[in-house]
Formats: structure tokens, sequence, C-alpha cells
């Protein structure tokens, strides 16, 4: 597996919820506690959603988490948060496995790049595929912009 670097500009908007990310506690603990709060208002709203989870890390330490809502559907009145994301030179890669180990996979993928003499920025964005029992099978596709 290598990182792919993409110069196609990619935008979308999220609601959701964010945070402050507290180094006491793991970044798995604070999307759970996230998405904890994203769901029930996206169902209690029937809030149209492409049900996909998306979590967006920025260089200040915040965390959000959300998922791009449906045409013409109000988040705002469910509570929820919008952030627009915008990646315009971004690297990619796709981690398969449980999700514990998405932390080693963003290592190794932020030092191939830095042998071909790239360097990271913010954002950086994990796409969860569906949800799969099997932890084995679990896809998660990581975009971070590019310096």
């Amino acid at each position: 597996m290598h990182p792919e670097i993409r110069t196609v500009p990619v935008e979308y908007t999220i609601c959701g919820h964010s945070l402050r990310h507290d180094p006491a506690r793991s970044y798995g603990e604070e999307i759970m506690t996230l998405l904890g709060r994203v769901w029930p208002a996206i169902k209690a709203g029937g809030i149209p959603n492409d049900g996909i989870n998306r979590v967006v890390y920025e260089e200040d330490g915040s965390v959000f988490a959300g998922v791009v809502a449906g045409a013409g559907s109000d988040p705002a009145a469910a509570g929820l948060e919008q952030k627009t994301v915008r990646l315009t030179k971004y690297a990619v890669w796709k981690h398969v496995g449980p999700y514990r180990l998405l932390p080693g996979t963003g290592a190794a993928m932020t030092r191939a790049l830095e042998v071909r003499g790239v360097r990271t920025g913010w954002p950086m964005v994990e796409v969860y595929g569906h949800w799969n029992s099997d932890e084995s099978k679990l896809e998660t596709e990581t975009l971070v912009e590019l310096r």
C-alpha cells in the first residue's frame, strides 16, 4: 500500500459535532462520543444523508465528526454544526482492518510521503466505509492536505 497524490480538488460540507482533542482521551473515544450525538439528531430530524461517517482533524486540535446531508435539508434545525472541507493537493490511502490499527497505517503513509520529499499538512479526513462486524474487513480512506 502506497499513498496516492491527487490534485483534483474535492469539497463537501459535513453536518455533525466538534470538540477540541483532550490528550487524556483516545481519538477513538472522542469520535464515538461525537457520532453518538450526531446520529440521534440525524434520525430525529429526518435528515437525508449519505450514511458515511467522516472525521476531520485540524491543526488546532479540533475534531469534527459527521456525515454529508442531503440537498435541501436543514441540519442546523436539528442542532448540528456544519463544516466545509476543501482539499486541493492531497494524499489518499486506504486502511483495511481494525480501527485500532489506523494510527500505525497513518504513520507509515506519512513516512512514505516524507521519503518522497512530500510533507503533510491539514486538514486530515477519515472516511469510514460501511460497518462490518468482521474487523478485518473494515475500510477507512484517509485524505490529508499536502504542504
